[in-house]
């Protein structure tokens, strides 16, 4: 818990009660400590919702959790792609210091004893886990993990370590759920409802304040929609971005990945893969609406505090693109919403614009329910800005994308008013990009200021910021696992042809290798694949 002295105002029974301030060797008391419930989407992208985006996105229940509480409106995914993202909830470090991303490895057991499931189920919280975990821990000495490794630090299991099926009877890792409901037809989604329910039901009410965490697999591709509301969005036509289908100023560095390959979809038929993905998003909701009401059932929605985010955003035809990976806005942004209905009025139902990281949400779970935050963490908990102590967690985060074709991979550093990209490859016929956009003014991210004398200032922050990130990289960087050479490969002040192509090529396995690498999520084959055919075309254009 942080040194600082802080104050809570509660709702109880109508009246609000103040909490005494206490100091870093306090502790809760064990009825003071909040259930906490956090809620992870997939791939969903930032204003998908009906309290961001607008009316046409119908997403009640995900709704109320924000308009009762707060709406974080800038929320990024310092890596854009779910395995690594993941862990970095889970841990509070950048990708760079948990080691985990497809082709580069599994999280180790030291770190993952600092994760906030871990932590919790030892302060004697119940711990519950349902739906996609998205990534493997290796076992104490090393070994590749499976899901006991995981599944033991949490008091009740019902997840799968991979991608998973939208067809809950082929989930086998999906313990609770398998033993109660058998091998019975149910849609994924609707039966991560379920699930939510039924731990809720059986922790609701014990001696030990309880955490649920429910990792949804909607609304990831392959899109396997619930026959259930097929028609919610039939007459419905979706209103296109303001930069859908630009792709002129593009770098060729951002059209040799797989969000440009991906974007073709999008551009065939705009309208159907709308519908299509917000219809997953629509069942989500219905199961976010079934766990509410389980709150309120069971009569401890008053001491409940509610957190959904997404693991990574989606460009749905923005820029030509889909799927995610990217530093722009629509990849890398996430909606964050918060609900503690023992806050008062005056600090839920309001907007905040603060920086916000997913490395911020496992020291913001382990703050309310005051567990000592680890010194390593990277991430900072979110109650000090919602407690009016501070404005800003961060002045600054690094978007990274070291996965993937090697031609598109990128670092980039962003702040409330600029964003930063450096695509940083060089060879092979490229040559390395820069983009700087003004956050306030082009959030579209249209108009790249690299080369506008007015923002010369401007341009010469970002980069030594982007500077200082890469000598935090090398400070904190894992050995090993394909990392530390990104601090001589990002490096800007170094010319990209003094890189060696055996070094380059080790960017990204070659296809064989990334094959018995790629986790169960299936990104690591797809890519492998693209990055190939990416190489053979820009080597018959030279």
């Amino acid at each position: 818990m942080r040194n600082n002295k802080r104050k809570y105002l509660l709702s109880l029974a109508g009246l609000s009660a103040l909490i005494p301030a206490w100091n870093q060797d306090v502790r809760f008391e064990e009825e003071d400590r909040p259930n906490i419930i956090f809620i992870l989407a997939d791939d969903l992208r930032f204003d998908a919702l009906g309290c961001i985006g607008g009316d046409e996105f119908n997403t009640p229940n995900i709704d109320k959790i924000g308009k009762q509480g707060v709406i974080f409106s800038n929320a990024y995914n310092t890596t854009a792609i779910s395995m690594a993202s993941r862990a970095q909830i889970m841990t509070g470090l950048y990708e760079f210091s948990t080691g985990c991303n497809f082709t580069h490895g599994d999280l180790s057991y030291d770190i993952w004893e600092s994760s906030y499931p871990y932590l919790l189920e030892k302060a004697g919280y119940n711990t519950g886990f349902a739906g996609k975990f998205g990534f493997r821990v290796m076992t104490k000495d090393g070994r590749k993990g499976n899901v006991s490794t995981v599944s033991e630090s949490f008091d009740y299991w019902n997840g799968w370590l991979g991608q998973g099926s939208y067809s809950m009877e082929m989930n086998k890792e999906a313990e609770e759920y398998k033993k109660k409901y058998g091998d019975a037809p149910e849609h994924t989604t609707f039966a991560l409802g379920v699930s939510g329910c039924d731990f809720i039901e059986k922790y609701a009410n014990q001696d030990q304040p309880f955490c649920l965490s429910v990792s949804f697999k909607a609304p990831h591709t392959p899109y396997h929609t619930d026959p259930r509301y097929n028609e919610v969005y039939s007459q419905t036509k979706f209103e296109e971005s303001g930069n859908h289908g630009e792709k002129e100023s593009l770098s060729p560095q951002a059209l040799a990945g797989r969000p440009y390959s991906k974007g073709k979809s999008w551009m065939n038929d705009y309208q159907d893969q709308m519908k299509k993905y917000n219809t997953m998003v629509y069942g989500m909701d219905v199961a976010v609406g079934m766990i509410l009401k389980e709150l309120d059932k069971q009569g401890v929605s008053d001491n409940t505090v509610i957190i959904f985010t997404s693991d990574n955003g989606h460009f749905n035809g923005s820029k030509s693109l889909g799927g995610k990976l990217y530093a722009y806005e629509e990849g890398s942004k996430a909606p964050l919403l918060y609900y503690d209905p023992r806050l008062s009025e005056n600090v839920n139902n309001q907007n905040k614009d603060a920086l916000i990281g997913n490395i911020d949400m496992s020291p913001t779970i382990l703050d309310l329910a005051g567990i000592e935050i680890p010194e390593s963490y990277q991430g900072k908990s979110i109650i000090p800005i919602l407690e009016g102590e501070i404005e800003e967690n961060h002045e600054s985060l690094m978007l990274i994308n070291v996965w993937g074709t090697r031609a598109a991979q990128s670092l980039s550093v962003v702040t409330n008013d600029f964003k930063y990209i450096y695509w940083m490859y060089g060879a092979e016929g490229y040559s390395p990009v820069e983009e700087l956009f003004d956050m306030n003014n082009d959030q579209l991210e249209q108009k790249n200021l690299v080369n506008n004398k007015k923002y010369k200032r401007e341009l010469e922050e970002m980069q030594s910021k982007y500077d200082d990130y890469l000598k935090f990289w090398a400070a904190k960087s894992v050995d090993g696992k394909g990392y530390p050479k990104y601090v001589k490969i990002g490096d800007r002040h170094i010319p990209f042809d003094t890189h060696s192509m055996e070094l380059l090529k080790t960017m990204y396995p070659d296809e064989e290798k990334s094959k018995n690498k790629a986790n169960q999520d299936g990104d690591g084959k797809k890519a492998s694949k693209n990055k190939t055919k990416t190489i053979k075309t820009k080597k018959k254009s030279k």
